[in-house]
């Protein structure tokens, strides 16, 4: 038998040199296609390009059938899904994200966990990546694509991947969970021994994102809010803050129901 089959996206872009990290390790293990955005797409949810045409262009130099697309992660996968590919994949994976997705917020926003969701929303196992970055090297990374690192740190993009890698080959072992993104956010630094632990989502408020700059012009500035507490399971935002690996499993097909 060859290897299974693999679909990367992430939301960062295409040139971001994490997703190509990230797909150099999958390549061990898998048959891997990526489509994923051409620029940036952060904080776009699973919005999709109804209005207008999407442009998709194959990409060289990934090692690996690839194509860029103008318009979200969503976009991204449902395109691959529906008309670039020719068969379904084994798995959809996304990421690895520049910076954390925990907490539901920031779940609820992030492009990286709906390119993963998209690929649930076709049967399909389904993985998001992310990893946590000081917030002065997460300003340096998006200025660079996520460019190259110091040694320690690249290390441990190395052992993300690595270890995501993994956790894709597990989910295709078990059974396949309708509408499920198993959500995994890496601490920095991280290396092969760092404990995985289950988590749920911190019920983090956030208030107001935005800054007036200027009279009636208004930028985006991030800033966490109040965090609540998780019954009964340790937090991702915790998890993260003990340095540790958070696994946390994104049942969306539970919505509603209680």
């Amino acid at each position: 038998m060859g290897k299974p089959t693999a679909l990367l996206t992430n939301d960062d872009g295409i040139s971001c040199r994490f997703l190509r990290v990230f797909a150099n390790a999958l390549a061990e293990s898998f048959e891997i296609s990526v489509v994923a955005p051409l620029e940036e797409k952060s904080w776009t949810g699973k919005a999709m390009s109804r209005v207008g045409r999407v442009a998709v262009k194959a990409q060289d130099g990934l090692g690996c059938p690839a194509w860029s697309v103008e318009g979200t992660p969503a976009d991204c996968v449902n395109l691959a899904l529906g008309n670039i590919l020719s068969k379904k994949p084994d798995i959809v994976i996304s990421g690895i994200n520049i910076g954390l997705n925990t907490t539901l917020p920031m779940i609820l926003s992030s492009g990286t966990i709906a390119g993963a969701l998209e690929g649930a929303c076709w049967g399909l196992p389904a993985l998001a990546s992310s990893m946590a970055v000081p917030r002065d090297l997460y300003t340096e990374l998006k200025k660079n694509n996520g460019g190259r690192m110091d040694d320690e740190r690249e290390s441990s993009l190395r052992c993300a991947a690595e270890l995501s890698t993994q956790m894709a080959l597990d989910l295709l072992d078990a059974p396949t969970e309708a509408f499920t993104v198993h959500n995994v956010n890496f601490p920095l630094p991280v290396n092969s021994t760092t404990p995985v632990e289950r988590t749920s989502p911190a019920p983090n408020q956030i208030g107001s994102l935005y800054e007036e700059t200027d009279k009636g012009i208004y930028e985006f500035r991030f800033q966490h809010g109040p965090l609540g507490t998780v019954e009964n399971r340790l937090s991702d935002w915790d998890c993260l803050n003990m340095r540790r690996i958070s696994h946390s499993v994104l049942h969306f097909a539970n919505l509603g129901k209680r």
